[in-house]
């Protein structure tokens, strides 16, 4: 060293770690062997004892030397080398330097300026002893993650098509900003590239084994010694493209090098890392230089077929940074999506929630769309949907399917423009989507449509997703993988549980008054909801999705509550009853086990005496189909005994009137239930069949269904009448149940 100032780091973490070495109470854990602060970085040698598992993957040593070179002005992360001579050098997180310190060991994955707020001595010691010690155990590169480069790259960027690189790639589009390009390949020759010419090289190496990162080439000769133990003569093979392409040619050549990948030497090709790099000369220049052409006194190239051997190293390479467009396979990746294939999805309705929960799955690779829609795009949709001005007057469906075909480098969305309840000439391309389709999915909010999805014998599964009047709450419905419980018995409960449940007290009584005119005709209104809340509710919808997809066992019913004043999101679940079904001679019953739960339950603690109550539930006179859900306790002023029981009617009506409102009027009285006695057939007495004979008489006139249910020992029985006509009567094994 020369002078004091030789003896002094220039580094600022240079400076710290020596402070901190120095120290008494350091552990034993590293040693100073030297240091040298005279050239470009500041230099110091340590020796470090990382911890060691007793059964080692890797040869890591119990006292292993290091160099780190400290940037003067640390505005670059320090690099650490290690100084084994015998160090393994085809273990991955390594590079081959070519400063000539030894073998780099990829150390940091975070960016210098966040990671150097925090970076003490001690933590720089402790780092690269973790790195040694995970190295050891077979942990830095984890079992699924992506094979390690074996070149690191720079700032220009080539943007490949996604999955195995073609064979013959074409430069489609260039885009130059401040000073660094961005070039777009694909297979076609569709061309944009703007005022600057290229012109790609391509060829194929053998397969490689990932491990240590080789030393980016930076001449034709460091290239060209790369490649011939992967079975590449580049210098030939350049040389034999390069004729032809010289007269009058002024392009950038691009030499494109894809290397097919594996993890061990036995393994089958499982990735493809593709490598770029640009002469720093252009195409007519570069082949006078390789010594395939020569320029006559006038100026022009001429074909050289002999000569002597060229200097390649007076050739400098850029390289170029090369990454792969997204298919779904990546954006599940990159998504965190843990599924292993596509899903065949199909969406009614593209509107506020459709649009975006389509689009957000998309996004994260969850599967193809058949957007089924009818409507047509209008300028008040562009608040809350993905559509874009550009899409007015389109067809929803078509412009939904566009936009998710655009999101990734694969296709394969369709979309359906028609009504799902009025489908016409599409009516087979639509049950041929529902077949095909692992989920198919109700964004339209109309009980109705669910109702006919639930009917529809194509469909695998179905699920429903939708906000509540006011917009706060999203609601969520989803059927098993059996579909053991239908779209529409899992409706009917949650329209239970808003009229019964208290935390949902106000999530259907709450709808929005402030409704806005967007054009002329009485139905021509719309509710202002913010963007931001439909995104925020609709994001949450998207990543429910791919874990229903991912769990098919279960039937769901959830719901989740945004305070608009705060973002705060509060979830809430109802577990989803079983049913009996019944498919009786006019219409379908089904009973939620809940009900019979209920009967049974307050049969056994009325017991010797009879007891009995009201049954809640819901229909649709369309499909002929009612709905059993509840059994309500006797009111109060009943009588009950154990040879009978007459129903009293204290505080019973306002009861039954509040859990309509607070379900939107659809959960209601449809019927009597009472229980039998020990030792007592659960079917009717001549006084049951006065009390059906009353109900018929009372409720026949107004349209609606009635039920009368008995609750005996070891079955329920029941019989159902609609419109005039008993359509018939069933029972409830207890022990099925």
């Amino acid at each position: 060293m020369a002078g004091a100032e030789a003896d002094t780091p220039r580094s600022q973490r240079a400076r710290d770690l020596l402070s901190y070495l120095a120290q008494d109470s350091v552990p034993a854990f590293a040693r100073l062997q030297g240091s040298d602060f005279s050239g470009a970085f500041d230099q110091v040698d340590l020796v470090v004892q990382p911890e060691l598992v007793q059964d080692k993957a890797v040869d890591i040593r119990h006292k292993e030397p290091v160099r780190l070179l400290f940037w003067p002005d640390d505005e670059y992360p320090p690099s650490v080398f290690s100084r084994r001579d015998n160090f393994p050098i085809d273990n991955v997180h390594t590079n081959f330097a070519a400063t000539g310190d030894g073998l780099s060991l990829c150390i940091w994955e975070e960016n210098w300026a966040d990671l150097k707020r925090g970076l003490t001595a001690q933590a720089l010691v402790e780092r690269i002893r973790d790195w040694f010690a995970r190295t050891a155990r077979g942990e830095l590169h984890q079992e699924g993650q992506s094979l390690e480069p074996l070149i690191p790259s720079t700032a220009n960027t080539l943007i490949l098509p996604s999955g195995v690189p073609p064979e013959k790639c074409y430069v489609q589009k260039a885009i130059e900003s401040a000073g660094r390009y961005t070039l777009l390949l694909g297979a076609s020759e569709t061309r944009d590239t703007g005022f600057v010419e290229f012109s790609l090289f391509q060829e194929t190496v053998e397969p490689q084994v990932h491990g240590a990162l080789h030393a980016r080439p930076t001449t034709l000769g460091e290239l060209r010694d790369l490649l011939e133990p992967m079975g590449t003569d580049i210098s030939k093979k350049l040389g034999d493209w390069i004729v032809g392409r010289m007269a009058g040619n002024d392009a950038m050549a691009v030499l494109l090098i894809t290397i097919p990948k594996k993890s061990s030497a036995e393994a089958e090709v499982e990735a493809f890392e593709v490598i770029a790099f640009s002469p720093n000369v252009r195409l007519h220049e570069l082949s006078v230089l390789i010594g395939r052409a020569e320029r006559t006194p006038e100026g022009a190239l001429g074909v050289l077929l002999g000569g002597a051997e060229p200097d390649l190293s007076a050739i400098k390479l850029h390289g170029w940074r090369v990454v792969n467009r997204i298919d779904r396979s990546l954006a599940r990746l990159y998504s965190g999506n843990a599924a292993e294939r596509d899903f065949k999805l199909v969406g009614i309705g593209a509107g506020a929630i459709g649009s975006h929960v389509m689009a957000n799955t998309t996004r994260a690779g969850l599967g193809t769309w058949t957007v089924v829609d009818d409507d047509v795009l209008l300028p008040h949709n562009l608040v809350r949907q993905v559509q874009t001005n550009d899409m007015i007057g389109w067809p929803k469906a078509e412009t939904q399917r566009a936009l998710l075909d655009a999101i990734l480098d694969e296709d394969g969305c369709k979309a359906i423009i028609a009504n799902i309840l009025d489908s016409g000439n599409e009516r087979a391309a639509i049950d041929e989507a529902l077949a095909e389709a692992d989920l198919t999915v109700d964004f339209s909010a109309s009980p109705a449509a669910l109702g006919y999805l639930a009917d529809a014998e194509p469909a695998a599964r179905v699920a429903s997703l939708f906000f509540n009047p006011d917009g706060c709450d999203l609601v969520l419905l989803a059927e098993d993988g059996n579909r053991s419980v239908r779209i529409d018995e899992i409706e009917a409960q949650y329209f239970l549980a808003a009229g019964t449940c208290r935390p949902l007290m106000r999530h259907l009584g709450s709808a929005r008054l402030d409704m806005l005119r967007y054009a002329n005709a009485c139905q021509d209104l719309t509710r202002p909801l913010p963007p931001w809340q439909v995104q925020t509710l609709s994001g949450i919808a998207a990543g429910q999705l791919a874990t229903i997809l991912s769990d098919a066992d279960r039937s769901r019913l959830h719901l989740w509550r945004l305070n608009p004043e705060n973002g705060l999101v509060l979830p809430f679940s109802v577990t989803v009853s079983q049913v009996s079904r019944h498919a009786l001679a006019d219409f379908r019953v089904s009973v939620s086990q809940n009900a019979v739960a209920a009967m049974r339950t307050l049969r056994e603690r009325a017991a010797p005496n009879e007891t009995g109550g009201v049954l809640l539930g819901s229909f649709d006179l369309s499909r002929s189909v009612l709905h059993v859900l509840d059994a309500l306790p006797a009111p109060p002023d009943s009588r009950q005994s154990p040879t009978y029981f007459e129903r009293g009617a204290k505080d019973l009506k306002p009861h039954v009137d509040a859990i309509h409102l607070r379900s939107a009027g659809t959960i209601q009285y449809v019927g009597e239930w009472h229980s039998h006695p020990k030792g007592v057939s659960a079917r009717p007495s001549g006084d049951d069949e006065g009390v059906f004979a009353y109900l018929q008489a009372h409720i026949e006139p107004t349209g609606s269904p009635y039920a009368m249910f008995i609750c005996g020992e070891v079955d329920t029985w029941f019989r159902v009448g609609w419109s005039g006509c008993i359509s018939g009567e069933g029972t409830i094994d207890h022990a099925a149940g």
